[in-house]
């Protein structure tokens, strides 16, 4: 009996682990924060092929993030958001505050567009208030999304 209940912990041990290391490898390394509160709408783009959508439901937080920062003035996070195959993404992400970290006190619309291949997908960011357009590129990286930002060719790489 002893050794069935042993048998019985080690494999809720070995479960719960398994658990822990499955859904730390599947969130997204950022997240929303309670403030600022921000008023973003992602669509896809009309397209005929259905991965647009998809995309843009994969991307949702990610770009709600990306204008939270932006309307929080946190360059360093907005840097934060920059994919694993950029360097240097401090000075751009400094650049996108002063330039756009006003307008996105507003209402903001993000458009997924096609993208070229699968794991680059363009983006365009309307701030509504101010009318200011601004394009971003989102790279699909370790199996996460994020804004190509500073430096680098992500496609070296694949």
């Amino acid at each position: 009996m002893k050794r069935l209940a042993l048998s019985f912990g080690s494999g809720l041990l070995v479960a719960g682990i398994t658990a822990v290391v499955w859904w730390n490898g599947f969130r997204e390394p950022y997240a929303m924060a309670d403030a600022p509160r921000v008023d973003v709408t992602v669509r896809a783009e009309k397209s005929r092929y259905p991965d647009v959508r998809e995309t843009a439901e994969d991307v949702d937080t990610l770009v709600r993030v990306y204008v939270q920062r932006l309307k929080g003035g946190d360059a360093k996070g907005i840097a934060e958001l920059a994919g694993p195959a950029f360097k240097r993404p401090g000075p751009a992400a400094a650049q996108y505050v002063r330039t756009y970290g006003r307008a996105a006190g507003g209402p903001v619309e993000v458009t997924v567009r096609e993208g070229v291949v699968s794991y680059f997908n363009p983006v365009t960011v309307t701030y509504e208030d101010t009318g200011q357009r601004q394009e971003l590129l989102l790279v699909k990286d370790d199996g996460h999304w994020w804004i190509g930002l500073g430096e680098g060719d992500p496609a070296a790489g694949m």
